[in-house]
């Protein structure tokens, strides 16, 4: 009678396991199949859904910078000073114009930045705003440069204060604005904004051009503290790689990134530094040769003023708008003799220790451009006041 009573139980048993195993073969089928074909899977995510716009891009004709001016993404937003700006580019027969793009790009890469969840397979979507701000400027005919800051970043280091550059007593380094410094030795803080430069692509821009690629000159910069150098030679498993390194490391990489939407890319530099005097190039990691390999265009800003007394024996450097720009533009020249990078220099289009300031201040820089067979030329004013510039000769 007991046997009888465990066989009947090891048999209830049997069939409870039974049911449990054909329970759990049903959920796992289930569950394959949401993986697989859901609308949200994951195989779903590795597949760009920018594609249709890569192809359109990719068969663009490629531009650069030609004759323009800087504007600010406020300026851009706004329909009275976008009409003034359109005024300008076509009775001072300009066709270019560099606006600040960082703020349309930002936010979701400042999300996953302070998320720790950057990654280089990290797929970035166009901007909207800026997508159809660059088709309205298309249909002027006008070309659109986005001006990406790089290193100087208030946004990322305050989101991610461990990509700072420090002081030696382990605080942020701020430069004389008390703007904030990404260490370039950051694999994530350089990633973030290869990311920006892509989105910025991806909206259709012509061109980008990158600010701020160096290392910070200001204030307490001789005493500054890189912390993820060390990080980054133990990764490449070498003891040193120099600051000029970096930055055509990061130049590279972003090249790369970039290949695929055929955008041009460019990089604004400090003036002095065509001057090439090796303490400038060691300490802001520029060297116009090297650096000329991954890019289209260069952009020495070549404003008199921003040169110090007595600098090439001028008592005020302010007061020589041909001089400075006709020896910086020559010398700009001669480093990149052989390479297929184009010069596009920046202009003082404002009034700084510069007394003789005005449209003949401006066409004296313009004339020293062309008179070295420099064409093309931007404007730059802090306030996108352009009234100065020259009425085209019709």
């Amino acid at each position: 009678m007991k046997f009888a009573r465990l066989a009947s139980s090891v048999f209830v048993l049997k069939i409870v396991f039974t049911i449990i195993a054909v329970l759990i073969a049903v959920c796992m089928v289930y569950y394959f199949n949401r993986l697989c074909f859901s609308e949200n899977t994951t195989i779903k995510a590795v597949i760009n859904p920018n594609e249709s716009i890569i192809k359109k891009l990719s068969s663009r004709q490629k531009k650069i910078s030609d004759k323009g001016l800087y504007i600010t993404s406020w300026s851009a937003q706004s329909k009275q000073k976008m009409d003034y700006i359109k005024n300008i580019l076509k009775t001072r027969g300009l066709n270019t114009i560099v606006v600040d793009v960082n703020y349309f790009l930002e936010e979701p890469l400042l999300k996953l930045a302070k998320e720790k969840k950057l990654n280089k397979n990290t797929i970035v979507t166009a901007s909207p705003w800026l997508t159809k701000f660059v088709e309205d400027m298309h249909k002027d005919g006008v070309i659109v440069s986005a001006r990406i800051v790089a290193f100087k970043d208030d946004h990322l280091i305050i989101a991610r204060p461990d990509l700072s550059i420090r002081l030696p007593d382990g605080k942020e380094y701020r430069d004389h604005k008390n703007g904030r410094w990404v260490d370039p030795y950051s694999e994530e803080g350089c990633l973030f904004k290869e990311l920006l430069a892509e989105r910025a692509a991806l909206s259709g821009v012509d061109e980008i051009q990158f600010d701020y690629i160096r290392f910070p000159a200001e204030g307490a910069a001789e005493n500054i503290v890189l912390p993820h150098k060390k990080i980054y030679l133990q990764k490449a498993g070498t003891t040193e790689i120099d600051r000029v390194d970096i930055i055509c490391r990061f130049l590279k990489n972003t090249r790369q990134r970039l290949q695929k939407y055929n955008v041009s890319m460019a990089l604004d530099i400090f003036g002095i530094i065509a001057w090439q005097e090796k303490r400038d190039i060691k300490t802001l990691g520029q060297d116009l040769k090297k650096m000329s390999e991954f890019l289209d265009v260069l952009s020495p800003m070549l404003y008199p003023s921003h040169f110090h007394n007595g600098y090439d024996g001028y008592s005020n450097p302010g007061s020589e708008p041909y001089h400075f720009m006709y020896v910086g533009v020559k010398k700009s020249l001669e480093i990149l003799s052989g390479e297929a990078t184009v010069l596009v220099p920046w202009i003082q289009g404002f009034n700084l220790k510069s007394p003789n300031y005005g449209p003949a201040y401006i066409d004296a820089q313009i004339k020293a451009c062309k008179d070295l067979g420099v064409n093309k030329y931007l404007i730059w004013n802090a306030r996108n006041v352009y009234d100065s510039v020259y009425v085209k000769k019709i």
